[in-house]
């Protein structure tokens, strides 16, 4: 089922994208800090292994959008965006990134989103 991870998103943003998910038919969880160190696999209940590497923060907002389709995908982002719900860090599931802790993952998409602003790229 399609599923959407929020980290750091502050109560009047994150109900107006959990009521968007209601509305599409997704589900909706809230990450809380202390489990900012788990892997996303094991967030989602795809994986076993519960390790916790301990003292990874980040304050910035975030979205992981797991087992969404291209077209309700481009639905979800419109939506967004007509609502004026703006989130600057997003990701979709891979097999790649479910190995990342939601830290690994916010580095990961921070670099990138950083190398686009300079129009250069995050990785050589």
């Amino acid at each position: 089922m399609a599923k959407v991870l929020l980290f750091n998103i502050a109560s009047d943003k994150g109900i107006k994208i959990k009521n968007l998910c209601r509305k599409l038919y997704f589900e909706s969880q809230d990450v809380e800090k202390e489990q900012f160190g788990h892997k996303l696999g094991y967030l989602l209940g795809l994986s076993e292994d519960d390790s916790l590497t301990p003292g990874e923060d980040f304050d910035g907002e975030m979205l992981y959008l797991v087992d969404i389709d291209g077209g309700m995908l481009n639905i979800f982002l419109h939506q967004l965006r007509l609502k004026k719900v703006p989130v600057a860090l997003k990701a979709v599931k891979t097999d790649a990134n479910l190995a990342f802790t939601a830290y690994e993952l916010y580095r990961e998409l921070s670099a990138e989103r950083e190398a686009l602003a300079r129009g250069t790229q995050a990785h050589t």
